[in-house]
């Protein structure tokens, strides 16, 4: 499995896009290659694909699916957003992504301001903030972990829609 600075959530160390982490990787390692991040459309998994990804992980779109526990504001919100909606924080250890909750602009603004990577872990509050955000939808306490590719994602769908679409 290979990430790159794409993906949602906790980020990488350095700021490398998933398809040049690819590129690093395909025909130097005797390993099939499985790509994340930022991979949301038919469009990104036969990049993914051609650059010499055996597969592909997907994360963001999955979470606008019916089938999903996400929270149906955590959906459409997602399905309205773009990539440049999103908020990027440092925190432990690395970064992390959100879309603009109440408790993301904090860890935004704290991120802005020279506050500790620990400070700010703290105040996200680890997988409660995480429930909060996307399975209840408290946008105040919690935050929405979503990577770069939300902007490929227009409408919640089934994820038999999705697959088919991804594929088709």
């Amino acid at each position: 499995m290979l990430t790159g600075f794409d993906e949602g959530g906790t980020l990488p160390m350095k700021e490398i896009g998933s398809f040049n982490v690819l590129s690093e990787f395909v025909g130097k390692v005797d390993l099939p290659i499985m790509l994340a991040g930022g991979i949301a459309d038919k469009k990104a998994v036969q990049a993914a694909l051609t650059l010499g990804a055996e597969g592909v992980w997907i994360g963001t779109a999955f979470i606008a699916t019916k089938e999903c526990r996400a929270s149906e504001k955590v959906k459409q919100w997602i399905v309205d957003s773009t990539a440049n909606d999103l908020l990027l924080f440092r925190t432990e250890p690395y970064y992390y992504r959100s879309l603009p909750t109440e408790l993301a602009k904090q860890c935004f603004q704290m991120s802005e301001s020279g506050a500790s990577r620990a400070d700010i872990a703290k105040v996200m509050n680890a997988g409660t903030g995480m429930r909060r955000g996307m399975l209840e939808g408290n946008f105040e306490n919690g935050y929405v972990s979503v990577g770069n590719g939300i902007s490929a994602i227009d409408r919640i769908k089934s994820v038999q829609e999705l697959i088919d679409e991804l594929m088709g």
